[in-house]
Parts: C-alpha cells; structure tokens; sequence
C-alpha cells in the first residue's frame, strides 16, 4: 500500500500545481496582453505561447484573445477535472474500496475527460493554424496520443472493475 500513498501525494501536487497553471491560463494571460498590447510599438509581434504553439496576437483585439482563452480554458478544464476525478479515486481506492461504484463511474469520467481533452487540443490547433498562421500542418503530437491512450486505459479500467464489482457481489451472495 506504500505505491498508493506516493501516488497519491503526487497526484495531489499536481492537481494543485494545474490548478495554478490553469488560474495563470485564465486571469494571467489576459492581463499580459494588455500590458504588451499598451507597450509595444505598433508593427511589432506580441507573440503568445500556448499549446505548444506560437500565436501572433498583435492584430488581435481584446474580444478576440479573451475567445482563444476561453476555448482553451475549456479544453484544459477537462484535463483539470479528469485529474480532479482520479485524486477522489486515488482516495477512495487507498481506503480498500476498491470495486465501488464512485471508482467505477470516476474511471468511466476520466476517460471521457482524456479524450475530450486530446481531440480538442488537436482541433483547436488545427483551427489556430488555419486563422493564426493560415497554414495547415496535420499531424498527431504526443498530447492526442497520450490522452487518447490514457482515456481508452481508463475506460476500459471502468469496464474491468464494474465486471469484477458484479464477480464480488455474486461471490458474496454464494460463500
């Protein structure tokens, strides 16, 4: 039960660490722009990482930036709550309930939240290519793969344990 406990300390850390980095995401970049939009000579970039992309906004106007926050908040957002999920599991999970149906529905959430997240990271990469940069460049990073592969684990992880809760319940009944 040693593993469960660091995973859980580290699952904790990170879900307050993302919550940051969300906050950042949501009130500090905006405030940012502003600030360099005021400053910055006119026909100089005002250049924005975000996604793992560069984002020239120096055309943008506030509506505008304030709209490609919003739609990647809402992309993060269900990275966030899938993390979210899995910290309530994780606890759940170290007081030896293993085949509840919190866990159960949690991992079912977490999958969806995975995917979510994973194609719509992609997509709003490819939209941002196509306004931001007017070019296109298909590909799969590690993002859609990774949340992809992870959504699928635990979707079939609800599958597995909602199988073995229905096992422990007709073992229960015959012993």
């Amino acid at each position: 039960m040693k593993a469960i406990s660091v995973l859980k300390k580290i699952i904790t850390f990170y879900y307050y660490f993302a919550i940051l980095g969300f906050l950042f995401l949501t009130i500090g970049f905006p405030i940012i722009y502003s600030i360099k939009k005021n400053k910055v000579s006119l026909g100089e970039p005002i250049e924005l990482n975000f996604m793992d992309m560069k984002i020239d906004c120096s055309e943008m106007n506030l509506g505008a930036f304030i709209t490609v926050i919003f739609i990647g908040a809402i992309i993060l957002f269900q990275f966030l709550k899938g993390i979210h999920l899995f910290k309530k599991s994780i606890n759940d999970l170290s007081n030896g309930n293993y085949f509840s149906e919190l866990v159960i529905t949690n991992f079912k959430k977490i999958g969806q939240c995975f995917l979510i997240f994973g194609f719509g990271q992609w997509l709003f990469k490819i939209v941002a290519q196509l306004i931001f940069a007017n070019d296109l460049n298909l590909g799969i990073d590690n993002t859609l793969f990774l949340s992809s592969i992870f959504g699928l684990f635990f979707l079939f992880l609800s599958e597995a344990f909602a199988k073995a809760r229905e096992t422990k319940k007709e073992n229960d009944l015959t012993i």
